[in-house]
């Protein structure tokens, strides 16, 4: 199909060119000869024609990327919407419990793991040093008490030797009469109590070192207790806590991708063409790109910024580039011209019935008013760049004769002669003409041989006469070329 409207805009274009080269060249003296006209120089723009359509640049259905309610619809078919813009929300009622357990839990792991990480607080640290100072004064006292149940020990021992010897002295002298009997049970009293004194001294010194020992072990359990506070925890505890930390957090954010997927945002700048569903409806994900069918499954189709998409011959490519200048008309707005720039040449060819064409992709300048739309047919018209003071025909009089190109001129008794020219590139209407021609020279431009007979030349028969075989003779139009453009 494409390959057919080339066909018959060139056709079109071959078919006008007469007309178009009268206003472009000056009128002959002879008015009588209306099939006659002088060549000229004038600038030309070089061009390269093409033809193609208004395409979006990127196309997708929008879905959400759970299965869920559509709880609200922000947009309608046709709206302007810009990226990040939510345009939908789906219903969220069973995700904000969880989003809320899941912080919960990683503030829980993270105060934990900069608990380790900080260590123990100064206060914490100070106690700690106070009750080892403290076991410390105990376990002293319970040495000290122990050393003195000792002495006193060793001083009872001492006593009550001197006590016995003093009671069996007693004794005695109470038997020979010297002392009364009552200095005898005083002297074996003393030394009973003595007696006495030291056993309660050895009981008490098995429970003094008793709780001395007791003392040393608290003291020695409080001084590790005070060194591990002082030092913190261990590297691997610490670890350990920030890894839960990590994976509480990794639960948190996966909750909150959830909860955030429930805002169904724009991809793109682009324009809503289609919608879908309504709120209420069950949605589901969707992979599908193309807008062509709806679908339930689906919430709206986007649309992003317009493109122009041409077919360029093969031999053309070569003379497009990116960033060149692009005249864009459309079937839709005869007469005015838009703007682009080319911003992509594909690098694989499209073959259609033997011909081979490649998509040249060019994006429009700003159009206010919205003009363009997708699937308008368009012609392209790539500029190249200007020729200045050129001299050129009208492509309709450009004729093949033995597979040379040139035109007919008119000669006094009448008859038509060919003259081979050397062309130059074709713009439309006008060919460029390299040599072969002067300035203001009149030339004939080609008409039936009906229209010849009745303007007073030879009727005979041109392909009798030697016209070339596809040239059409007198009477052929000289095709386009490829480069293609107005005459100034």
């Amino acid at each position: 199909m494409r390959l057919s409207l080339t066909i018959a805009v060139v056709s079109i274009l071959v078919a006008t060119g007469g007309y178009f080269a009268f206003d472009h060249f000056a009128k002959p003296k002879d008015e009588g000869r209306r099939n006659t006209i002088q060549v000229k120089r004038s600038d030309v723009d070089l061009a390269v024609v093409a033809t193609g359509m208004i395409r979006p640049e990127q196309e997708v259905k929008i879905s959400p990327k759970q299965t869920g309610l559509l709880k609200s619809l922000l947009v309608k078919q046709g709206d302007l919407v810009k990226k990040d813009e939510i345009i939908a929300t789906m219903d969220a009622s069973n995700l904000i419990g969880q989003v809320e357990a899941a912080r919960g839990a990683y503030n829980a792991a993270q105060a934990n793991y900069m608990k380790l990480k900080n260590g123990n607080r100064p206060q914490e640290v100070a106690a700690s040093h106070f009750q080892q100072q403290r076991a410390s004064r105990v376990a002293q006292a319970g040495h000290q008490n122990v050393r003195r149940l000792e002495a006193q020990i060793s001083a009872l021992e001492s006593q009550l030797k001197r006590d016995e010897v003093f009671a069996q002295r007693q004794a005695a002298l109470a038997k020979e009469g010297a002392v009364a009997d009552q200095a005898r049970v005083d002297a074996l009293t003393a030394a009973e109590v003595t007696r006495s004194q030291l056993n309660a001294a050895k009981r008490e010194i098995q429970q003094a070192k008793t709780t001395a020992a007791q003392g040393e072990s608290e003291y020695e359990a409080s001084k590790e207790q005070f060194n591990l506070i002082k030092s913190g925890f261990r590297k691997e505890e610490i670890a350990g806590a920030k890894y839960a930390a990590d994976q509480a957090r990794g639960n948190l954010v996966y909750q909150e991708s959830l909860l955030a997927d429930t805002q169904i945002r724009a991809p793109f700048d682009g324009v809503i063409t289609q919608k879908y569903a309504d709120a209420g409806s069950i949605v589901t994900p969707t992979t599908s790109a193309a807008t062509t069918s709806a679908t339930s499954s689906s919430i709206v189709a986007l649309a992003g910024r317009l493109e122009m998409v041409a077919q360029v011959s093969e031999s053309n490519i070569p003379k497009i580039k990116i960033g060149q200048d692009v005249e864009i008309t459309a079937t839709a707005h005869p007469g005015k011209v838009f703007h682009g720039k080319v911003s992509q040449i594909a690098p694989a060819a499209i073959v259609t019935q033997n011909v081979t064409t490649f998509e040249v992709h060019a994006l429009l300048d700003k159009d206010s008013k919205g003009e363009l739309l997708a699937g308008m047919n368009i012609g392209a018209r790539f500029l190249m760049g200007k020729l200045h003071d050129v001299l050129t025909v009208p492509t309709a009089a450009v004729v093949s004769k033995e597979g040379k190109m040139g035109v007919y001129v008119p000669v006094k008794d009448g008859e038509p002669k060919f003259k081979e020219l050397k062309m130059g590139p074709t713009m439309d209407e006008i060919t460029v003409v390299e040599s072969g021609l002067q300035d203001g020279e009149t030339i004939l431009l080609g008409l039936s041989r009906g229209q010849l007979a009745r303007e007073g030349y030879a009727t005979q028969d041109p392909m009798k006469r030697g016209g070339g075989p596809g040239g059409g003779g007198l009477f052929g139009g000289g095709g386009g070329r490829g480069m293609r453009g107005l005459g100034r």
